[in-house]
């Protein structure tokens, strides 16, 4: 009857050892699969999905609204290839009209285009920089695209 016991309670600690294995081996793969599927996906997200999240994110921080509130400005970057672009890539940002269900390019510029305001419905001034002590503007009227381009500040 010992002999049996011990049996029964040997066996019954095999079957419990194998369960808890068994568990926690799944619960680990169960882990390491999901992480592994994480890591995937991000590694795997298009390129266009990332630049588009970006693009979002970028026009949050930019978005200038005209005073009679009908349009807005604010800045894209394009899709590049590796997201790096050259410094004289003067199409790399541009400066997107929206006037309801009409979007449009206003203006373009290299990565040096910092920021934007709207002088009255009609025009928009586009800063960038020129150097480390150097600060242009272009003035862009909307209906007939004209530029007017100066210098806002040099500290010599």
């Amino acid at each position: 009857m010992k002999n049996k016991k011990i049996t029964t309670n040997i066996i019954s600690l095999i079957f419990i050892v194998f369960f808890v294995l068994l568990a926690t081996l799944m619960l680990s793969q169960l882990g390491i699969n999901s992480s592994k599927k994480i890591k995937n996906e991000l590694r795997e997200e298009p390129a266009q999905l990332f630049h588009n999240r970006e693009n979002e994110e970028l026009k949050e921080l930019t978005l200038k609204i005209s005073p009679n509130q009908k349009k807005q400005a604010y800045f894209q970057k394009k899709l590049t290839e590796d997201n790096v672009t050259n410094i004289d890539d003067e199409d790399y940002i541009s400066v997107i009209l929206d006037q309801g269900n009409k979007k449009e390019v206003l203006f373009q510029g290299n990565f040096r285009l910092s920021y934007l305001e709207w002088l009255n419905d009609d025009e928009v001034k586009i800063y960038k920089g020129c150097g480390s002590s150097c600060l242009m503007s272009y003035i862009v009227n909307i209906g007939t695209r004209r530029i007017s381009e100066s210098v806002e500040k040099i500290i010599e």
